[in-house]
């Protein structure tokens, strides 16, 4: 164990919540190569190059599917070495792809340029960023969460007014090369802020709190059972929430990317889509916060299930939605639900099997995980081509939204071994 750091020691509250700024600002740097913001340059490509939806589509499916491939080694080094170096590379590796952007010429260049931004960003957000979190937080893990994933909602708020306004003054080149160089300010944060993998490395404590001694004297209890990640594999439990994840990722990616020119062919007027994914990001973060206190109260399953089938709905009302100022207000509400759910998916993985293998853990899950949030998009692209509009998409992603929220429904916490040994908390092999 190393000593603690002594600008650790002068922080006037618990250091977990630093690191959890340090690492929402991480997500802040990862959400520039987020489908809104990637949706806004569907268009100027078109124009300039020609391209059709399904191939501008494949760009951010085969990215995001490379970053499925990373997931297990991505999982298994934050468990091992913490999250401060994937975090800080990572985002700095964002920086490079998003200025590399600004220079290609063909779609290839782009498919290998967006994928390197892609691969990184899914790997912070999905993986590196809830890991961390979960290792500082046990019972304030859904606030912590919520406001880790904020750096995500304010990113997806900012990143596509910069971008659109960028794109009108000078370009879409130029609007790239400015998310470039804010991306790589932001890397600094978790190199300098991430100090440890747990608190535990620095002699402090979960939550900042001592763990309550058992009442009989034995070991500390730090009030959750750390599952193996055979032993999580093992349980109905895991292979639930990973059905519920992927139904959500589908729905999330496919919808992200095609929400734009949806709206847009509708004849929505350009000065009404940063508004749109505005107030659609403010919807997501205070999804994420109410969600957070829910989980006080209610089941984690119930609380995520009631999102995903707010969410279904949106998929299917959207095709109602006029294009003028109601396409703002479905922003919020569809963010609402959708962010709720987002938000506190990982925290339901971390509560189910504990904080010492969630990384390994969660990691099992990115290969379908990303695969699902790749296959959205493409299958959108697919049927907008073949049918000239959206309608079969979003239905086809409402009903499969619908089926994953009967899977969290039915995702009931796993029952620890009753001959472990473990006391809800230090040892996992």
């Amino acid at each position: 164990m190393r000593p603690t750091p002594r600008f650790v020691q002068r922080v006037p509250f618990f250091y977990g919540w630093v690191v959890a700024a340090a690492v929402a600002l991480s997500n802040l740097a990862a959400s520039s190569t987020a489908a809104p913001v990637f949706s806004i340059f569907i268009e100027p490509w078109s124009d300039e190059f020609g391209w059709n939806r399904t191939q501008i589509s494949g760009i951010f499916s085969f990215a995001t599917l490379m970053a499925a491939f990373a997931g297990p080694l991505v999982g298994r080094g934050l468990d091992r070495y913490g999250g401060r170096v994937i975090l800080g590379v990572g985002a700095v590796l964002i920086a490079v792809s998003l200025v590399s952007i600004g220079f290609v010429s063909s779609l290839l260049l782009l498919y290998v340029a967006f994928s390197v931004g892609r691969v990184s960003m899914m790997n912070i957000q999905n993986l590196a960023a809830h890991t961390v979190t979960a290792n500082w937080f046990i019972r304030r893990r859904a606030l912590a969460t919520a406001i880790v994933m904020n750096g995500n909602r304010v990113g997806l708020a900012l990143w596509p007014v910069v971008a659109g306004a960028v794109v009108a003054l000078w370009g879409w080149r130029e609007a790239f090369w400015v998310l470039g160089a804010a991306v790589g300010v932001l890397a600094l944060a978790p190199l300098l802020f991430v100090v440890a993998r747990r608190p535990d490395d620095i002699g402090l404590h979960v939550d900042g709190m001592p763990p309550r001694p058992h009442p009989a004297g034995g070991p500390p209890r730090e009030g959750e059972y750390s599952w193996t990640a055979r032993g999580a594999v093992g349980t109905a439990a895991f292979w639930l929430l990973m059905g519920a994840h992927v139904a959500m990722m589908v729905s999330g990616g496919g919808s992200g990317v095609h929400r734009v020119p949806f709206f847009v062919g509708k004849g929505l007027e350009g000065g009404l889509v940063g508004p749109m994914l505005a107030v659609q990001a403010v919807g997501m973060a205070l999804g994420g916060f109410v969600a957070a206190a829910l989980m006080r109260r209610y089941a984690q399953r119930v609380v995520i299930g009631g999102s995903m089938l707010g969410t279904a709905a949106m998929m299917v009302v959207i095709l109602y939605v006029p294009a003028n100022g109601m396409a703002v207000l479905y922003g919020f509400a569809e963010g609402a639900f959708s962010g709720s759910a987002f938000a506190m998916l990982p925290v339901i993985y971390a509560d189910y099997f504990g904080r010492i293998s969630i990384g390994t853990i969660r990691g099992l899950t990115h290969p379908a995980v990303m695969a699902a949030n790749a296959a959205g998009p493409l299958v959108g692209g697919i049927i907008y081509d073949a049918r000239g509009d959206y309608a079969v998409a979003y239905v086809s992603f409402g009903v499969v939204t619908f089926a994953g929220a009967l899977l969290m429904l039915l995702a009931k916490p796993p029952r620890p071994p009753v001959d472990s040994g473990t006391l809800r908390g230090e040892t996992a092999g």
